[in-house]
């Protein structure tokens, strides 16, 4: 199984979940890998953040985890731009996601920033996250925010994954309290979107993602697809 991980937004912890649900699905037996296809921002020479994060946290090295890695901390389309002599090239990244599953069964892929980012600009043609998800994945793990703005910025997130006709999601809210506004935020979302939400604490561990949460997205993938049988 794929499972995209993108957000709402930049910073909003997707790296944080990421590796907590690789831990996670580790300890259950679940042969797992992390793929970062565009990774931006270079902190020190030849490192990069969410890459060193795969491997201090998950022991996972820059070879397998990552592709297009470049300098500047901007958007893929731009640093394609400020990096020309690094070509885009679709079949690169389906190259790499056709070897991972030769070893692993499931590839968790993050996204760079949240659901309406550019990968690519080319002449007349945008290639956007949405495009980049509908080639590679088969679900998508959306991580929002639970504070206050989280209903709006939430509606909105949702709204455009299904505009794009983008594979089925399943939401977790992250870094969630269980303040009275959080709460509300939940309930609202969970009634509005006709969806389950997940919730995840902060500074939340492996052990905060159910042990059957591979079965979530099974399940996810199975209505969504009876849905467009009916």
């Amino acid at each position: 199984m794929k499972i995209f991980v993108t957000g709402t937004n930049t910073d909003i912890g997707k790296t944080y979940v990421i590796t907590r649900l690789w831990q996670r699905l580790t300890q259950l037996g679940i042969s797992t890998v992390i793929f970062k296809p565009f990774q931006t921002e270079e902190i020190a020479e030849g490192v990069y953040h969410d890459l060193e994060a795969y491997k201090t946290e998950c022991g996972l090295d820059y070879q397998t985890t990552g592709l297009y890695k470049f300098h500047a901390p901007v958007s893929p389309h731009l640093a394609f731009k400020q990096e020309p002599e690094q070509q885009f090239d679709l079949s690169n990244v389906t190259a790499k996601l056709s070897a991972l599953e030769a070893h692993y069964d499931v590839i968790l892929i993050e996204g760079a920033g949240g659901i309406a980012v550019p990968i690519h600009i080319g002449k007349g043609s945008y290639f956007m996250t949405t495009d980049l998800i509908r080639e590679t994945a088969d679900a998508v793990l959306s991580v929002v925010p639970a504070q206050l703005g989280a209903i709006s910025e939430t509606i909105v997130h949702q709204a455009y994954l299904e505009q794009h006709q983008c594979p089925p999601n399943l939401i977790v809210m992250n870094r969630y309290t269980d303040t009275i506004i959080e709460r509300d935020n939940l309930e609202t979302l969970q009634k509005y979107l006709n969806k389950r939400i997940l919730t995840f604490p902060e500074q939340g561990c492996a052990e905060d993602f159910p042990g059957h949460i591979l079965k979530i997205f099974r399940e996810a993938i199975l209505n969504e697809t009876s849905n467009a049988c009916r």
